[in-house]
């Protein structure tokens, strides 16, 4: 059915004459007119009667105008809808997220978002990065945030940084190292440490850089992929913990920083991450934009603390 023909059948029935309908769309009286018979040709009924008075709608013409309205209306809202997704406006963004950048980056990330296009609907998936990717692969999340030191392959994968996370080790105010200065890998493993998950390659690295053989020798007490939580643990308990600085700042002064000389830790290299052969709409544009401004600001602000006691 052709919309621009309905449109013409609405402004007939609004106006109630010919001459003052073809002025609102703009045509001649004579190519109204044959727009409305057309109209009628292809529904095989007539629509109106006209009359010295105007027009009036049959019965097949009230079922038309009824349906007409509903079809422009709905292709309007359509029009509508592309417009405002194709600018970043509206639409649907699935964002996964790692354990540090749902800590550090997607509270401020999602703030924006509903800021700058309230009319989105995000849908946010945490968890490891190995299952944020099988996810993305099914394209049940279009981007996710995570360190690609976690992949495995990245073959698949289109990729942008967003920001280096630094972090140290941290116990609760008060704790008995505070006294010491300097921590050693005997102290850590005295006390034992609370991480997030890592793979092991990851771990082997975290122990050498602490002193360690392998990760096999660390002395992990926790793991927890979740952040707030591992913070409160450390806050209350003489459990030392591995935190991205960036969090620290909203935890008061509840956690303090130990000196761990030689130990000089990129908590997380976070990037967006997203299939190479498939097209990012306007708003996960928007989205990894944003995350790398603010993932940027995080990276700037902390990279000055990198094994600075607390």
């Amino acid at each position: 059915m052709d919309l621009r023909r309905l449109s013409h059948f609405i402004a007939l029935v609004e106006e109630g004459r010919f001459a003052p309908a073809a002025e609102r769309v703009h045509l001649s009286q004579a190519a109204f007119s044959r727009s409305i018979q057309a109209l009628e040709e292809r529904v095989g009924m007539q629509l109106v009667d006209r009359g010295p008075h105007g027009i009036t709608l049959t019965q097949a013409g009230d079922v038309v105008l009824r349906r007409a309205r509903e079809l422009v209306f709905d292709s309007s809202c359509m029009m509508r809808d592309l417009a405002l997704m194709k600018t970043g406006d509206a639409g649907e963004l699935l964002i996964g997220a790692g354990p540090v950048p749902a800590a550090t980056i997607v509270p401020s990330l999602l703030i924006e978002l509903r800021r700058q296009s309230p009319l989105v609907v995000n849908r946010l998936r945490f968890g490891k990065l190995p299952q944020l990717l099988l996810q993305l692969e099914a394209q049940e999340i279009d981007v996710c945030l995570g360190d690609p030191r976690q992949m495995l392959r990245n073959e698949h994968y289109a990729m942008a940084p967003v920001g280096k996370q630094y972090g140290g080790l941290y116990c609760r105010a008060g704790h008995p190292l505070l006294r010491k200065g300097a921590v050693h890998a005997e102290d850590m493993v005295r006390y034992g440490v609370a991480l997030i998950s890592t793979s092991p390659l990851l771990l082997d690295t975290l122990a050498a850089d602490f002193g360690f053989s392998s990760g096999q020798t660390f002395p992990l007490a926790v793991e927890c992929d979740d952040i707030a939580m591992l913070a409160r643990l450390i806050a209350e308990t003489d459990v030392l913990g591995l935190l991205p600085d960036a969090i620290i700042s909203r935890n008061g002064p509840k956690l303090r920083k130990l000196q761990t000389p030689g130990a000089s830790l990129v908590f997380a290299d976070v990037h967006a991450i997203w299939l190479k052969d498939r097209t990012l709409s306007p708003v996960a544009e928007r989205a990894i934009a944003l995350a790398q401004q603010i993932g940027a600001n995080i990276e700037e602000e902390f990279s000055g603390n990198l094994a600075a006691p607390g």
